[in-house]
C-alpha cells in the first residue's frame, strides 16, 4: 500500500494508472528467453477459487489494467484507492481484457462489497449500466455466476438487486416502448447458464454443500429443522431463504424459547 500511494503521487506512474498489459507468451524476436518464459509462467498461474473444473484463470493476460490485478487478487483497499484515483482523473470506466472479464467481474468473484458497490456508483451514470450489469466473461459467466465464488452471499444480492433496478429504470425512461419490448428483457440473470450448463442458482446450491437438494423440496419440515440448526455456511440460508421458495419469511424463534421449563 505504500508503494502504491508513492506511485500515485508520481507524476509517471499517475498518467499511466491506466496502461492496459500486452504481454506476449509467445516467443519474440525482440525478447531473450528469460522474459519469454517469465511471461509464459505469470500467464498460467491460477489463484484459488476457480470454479471451473480443469481451467486456469490466468494471472496476468492482455488488457489488464492495475485495477484488474488488485480486484483479481482480492485487494480491497488497493483497489479503493486506484478507483479513487482513477475516478479524479475520470478514467475509471468497466474495461474488459482478453478473457472477456471487466471489472465487474473480477470485483463480484473477489472483492468487498464495499469496492463492489463503489464500481456500481461510478457507473449508474452510464446509458450502457445495465449492460456492464448483464455482461458475460469467458465461458459465459455473468455477475451473478461470479459472485457465487464468494464466501458469503452479500455481494450476489447486491448485484441482483442492482441488475433489477436498472432494468426497472430502464423501462421507465422508456416512453417510446409501444410494443412492450423492453418488458420482455429479463431481470435478473439468476437462471441464465454458464458454459458448463450451470445457473447461479445451481452453483449457489453447491457451494452451500447440499447433497440432498431434493430432500428440501420433498420435506419441508426439514427446512425448518436445518434453519434452527447452526451452521457456520452462510450460503446455506441464502439458499433456504431465496431458491428454495418453501417456506414464508417470518421472524423465527429459538426452539427453546417455546418450551416451558419445570
Amino acid at each position: 500500500m505504500e508503494l502504491l500511494n508513492i506511485a500515485i503521487l508520481d507524476d509517471f506512474c499517475r498518467e499511466h494508472i491506466d496502461q492496459q498489459t500486452s504481454a506476449d507468451v509467445d516467443a519474440s524476436a525482440n525478447g531473450t528467453t528469460e522474459n519469454n518464459e517469465a511471461t509464459a509462467n505469470a500467464a498460467t498461474a491460477s489463484p484459488v477459487g476457480n470454479n471451473e473444473a480443469g481451467d486456469q484463470r490466468p494471472i496476468a493476460t492482455n488488457h489488464d489494467t492495475a485495477l484488474h490485478f488488485a480486484l483479481l487478487t482480492g485487494w480491497n483497499e488497493g483497489a479503493l484507492a486506484l478507483m479513487e484515483e482513477l475516478d479524479v482523473q475520470a478514467k475509471l470506466k468497466n474495461t474488459i481484457n482478453d478473457r472477456g472479464e471487466s471489472l465487474l467481474s473480477l470485483a463480484a468473484s473477489h472483492s468487498s462489497l464495499a469496492v463492489v458497490r463503489g464500481l456500481c456508483d461510478s457507473f449508474k451514470t452510464s446509458e450502457n449500466y445495465r449492460e456492464y450489469l448483464f455482461h458475460k466473461s469467458e465461458h459465459q459467466r455473468t455477475l451473478l455466476h461470479c459472485a457465487v465464488d464468494q464466501n458469503g452471499p452479500e455481494v450476489f444480492n447486491y448485484l441482483q438487486d442492482q441488475q433489477i433496478s436498472a432494468t426497472r429504470e430502464m423501462i421507465a425512461d422508456s416512453a417510446d416502448d409501444q410494443d412492450n419490448q423492453l418488458r420482455m428483457l429479463p431481470r435478473t440473470t439468476r437462471a441464465d447458464k454458464d458454459r458448463n450448463g450451470n445457473t447461479p442458482e445451481k452453483l449457489a446450491a453447491m457451494k452451500a454443500g447440499l447433497r440432498y437438494i431434493q430432500q428440501f423440496h420433498d420435506n419441508p419440515k426439514l427446512v425448518e429443522e436445518v434453519r434452527f440448526s447452526d451452521s457456520n455456511n452462510p450460503w446455506l440460508g441464502y439458499y433456504l431463504r431465496d431458491i428454495t421458495g418453501l417456506m414464508q419469511p417470518v421472524s423465527w424463534t429459538s426452539p427453546f424459547r417455546s418450551c416451558n421449563l419445570v
